[in-house]
């Protein structure tokens, strides 16, 4: 129930329209990031996450034993023998998701397997207090079932309480569905509004056209021949930016080898970002500079994916797990991360920013036009508008990540921007 509660508040933090982003528990114990499955529109069924179903499931499961344990009598067996099908039951499903997500090559939330794993679990547990083989438990259920489908009012006297039992669990679940489904509705963008397609599209075609260099060694997945090109300017201690980071995987889903992102550094702190008259993100700076360490290693997005859910409690020891997490070799590590030419190079992406007025982050362009919300289904409207007009059609097939070493040599010299409010 607590590890279904804790996706739960995460899956609510990352499709809410603001808001704070917790740190990423998966990250920290797996050293691996459950966003972009939560994030996936997939894992909603009926209208809630499918951790909120695991919030239900297990509710029921803690009511029938509760009831077991402090009714006891006669119904104590049938209440264990009622969890031992449920968690039978929620064991087949938890299979069956993890099955789907290895067939469709989904993103693996290792949080996830572990309350599959403890499903399971529950599974033997549940076996061994009911102390019966498998064939009288389906006999016993086939008979408490005939029992219930006879009518008399002998038979109702004779399973009153048992009915009583089971409408208490039948209740909590219902609660627990509508609190789940009401809280749910309240923060995930309403669907029964569809964006306005042509609206979306006519605010981006008249705006500014600006040309952004992007070059190899710039962070980027996707070929940089595509024709769709999204450049998203990134603080790693921007909520927002944590919320947005779950996009990225679905649009490369969705669009394959058509499109290309490209991350350009702007942390908000005015150590090392001279536009700020205040530190909005003391420790972005350092940050920044530890993630361009990591791409001179090709480890970047590794990094990039385990600060960003580590939110605003980046301190040392945090940079100092996530290099690990990546794989980084960290003698390497902490003299780049100290270098002038990192310094430098995070500098020049600054400084694009600051020429571009950027009016926060996540600031995201495709093809040097500005998108604001930079929300999934606007995004995939635009990248779909730019493929027609390119007179192509978007395949589904994904592209592997590219992550190039740093070349600094002939890096164009940018002017900084005016000083404005952070």
């Amino acid at each position: 129930m607590a590890a279904s509660a804790y996706l739960l508040a995460r899956t609510f933090a990352l499709v809410a329209p603001a808001g704070h982003v917790s740190p990423d528990l998966c990250s920290t114990l797996f050293s691996a990031s459950c966003d972009a499955t939560l994030a996936d529109p997939h894992a909603w069924v009926m209208g809630i996450p499918l951790a909120g179903w695991g919030l239900v499931y297990f509710s029921m499961l803690a009511t029938l034993l509760a009831l077991a344990r402090f009714v006891g009598g006669a119904f104590k067996a049938h209440a264990l023998l009622s969890g031992s099908a449920l968690a039978f039951a929620g064991f087949g499903c938890g299979l069956a998701l993890m099955a789907d997500t290895v067939m469709a090559h989904k993103p693996v939330c290792p949080l996830c397997v572990t309350v599959h794993v403890l499903s399971l679990g529950l599974v033997f547990v549940l076996q061994r207090a009911v102390s019966r083989p498998l064939r009288d438990q389906w006999a016993s259920i086939r008979e408490a079932l005939r029992d219930v489908s006879v009518a008399g009012a002998q038979a109702v006297e004779t399973s009153r309480w048992r009915l009583v039992g089971f409408g208490c669990v039948a209740l909590v679940a219902t609660i627990a569905y509508q609190w789940v489904f009401v809280e749910a509705a309240l923060r995930r963008p309403t669907s029964e509004q569809p964006a306005n397609r042509a609206a979306i599209i006519a605010t981006y075609v008249t705006s500014p056209k600006r040309t952004l260099p992007v070059s190899e060694s710039d962070p980027h997945r996707g070929p940089l021949d595509a024709p769709v090109k999204l450049v998203v300017f990134e603080s790693f201690q921007c909520p927002h930016c944590q919320q947005f980071a779950a996009t990225l995987p679905r649009l490369e889903r969705e669009f394959g080898d058509r499109l290309l992102v490209v991350f350009k550094h702007y942390p908000l702190s005015s150590r090392c970002n001279d536009r700020l008259n205040r530190d909005m993100q003391p420790d972005a700076c350092e940050i920044a500079w530890a993630a361009e360490a990591a791409h001179r290693q090709e480890r970047f997005w590794p990094f990039h994916d385990a600060m960003l859910a580590a939110g605003k409690g980046a301190s040392a020891s945090v940079i100092e797990r996530a290099a690990q997490g990546a794989g980084l070799e960290p003698a390497r590590f902490e003299a780049d991360r100290h270098s002038a030419a990192v310094r430098e190079r995070v500098a020049e992406d600054i400084e694009l920013g600051n020429e571009l007025k950027l009016p926060g982050t996540p600031a995201v362009y495709l093809d040097g036009r500005l998108v604001r919300p930079a929300s999934a289904e606007v995004l995939e409207i635009l990248i779909r508008h730019e493929l027609v007009r390119h007179e192509l059609v978007p395949r589904g097939r994904p592209a592997p990540p590219t992550d190039r070493s740093a070349n600094q040599a002939g890096a164009p010299q940018r002017g900084r921007g005016s000083k404005v409010n952070g």
